[in-house]
């Protein structure tokens, strides 16, 4: 495996990272604090980077067992996510504190749903003997980004376009949940 496929397999792990985080940021319409949007990036780096070990030094067994979850949690967390948003977004004005919009709680569980496909990825890249260290620097960089870039472009979506940006990114949050379960059951 060279640089290239390692970068493709990078930036294809933060798609769903990404999705998530434009989502997230649709309900935020006052000031983002660079030091809560480094912490967001951070946040879903970690976990990526986390999953991807895990799948690589866990091995087969793992990945085995994981693959028969991953889709359901991944599923189940968005979902969770996705309908208290719109949920909210029908009930309340935009909260202007940050951490409102994206607590801790929150935040974790949408880590752990984008980052299930990384231990995955991990696991398949131990058995084919790919580079770890150069694919776990472009993803960790891409997640970040996305994370980041992802955010912001969510909260100009919101700004714009109010409680319909808010609603519909709950929408995609359990649309995604959605396909992923489909694709992990072998339908989609």
């Amino acid at each position: 495996m060279n640089i290239a496929s390692a970068l493709a397999i990078a930036l294809g792990l933060c798609m769903d990272n990404f999705a998530v985080t434009v989502a997230s940021g649709c309900g935020h319409r006052g000031a983002l604090p660079v030091g809560r949007l480094l912490l967001v990036g951070t946040c879903f780096m970690l976990a990526h980077i986390i999953m991807l070990s895990l799948g690589w030094f866990g091995g087969w067994e793992l990945g085995q067992w994981m693959n028969r979850w991953d889709h359901w949690i991944a599923f189940a967390l968005l979902v969770f996510v996705g309908i208290k948003m719109i949920k909210e977004s029908l009930e309340n004005e935009p909260a202007a504190d940050f951490s409102k919009v994206l607590p801790w709680r929150i935040l974790l569980f949408l880590s752990l749903a984008t980052s299930l496909d990384a231990l995955g990825v991990g696991v398949a890249l131990s058995l084919e003997n790919a580079p770890f260290l150069i694919t776990l620097v472009f993803m960790a960089v891409c997640v970040f980004v996305t994370s980041y870039a992802g955010f912001v472009l969510g909260r100009l979506l919101g700004k714009r376009f109010g409680k319909v940006m808010e609603v519909l990114g709950g929408l995609v949050l359990v649309g995604l949940g959605t396909k992923i379960l489909l694709s992990g059951l072998g339908i989609w």
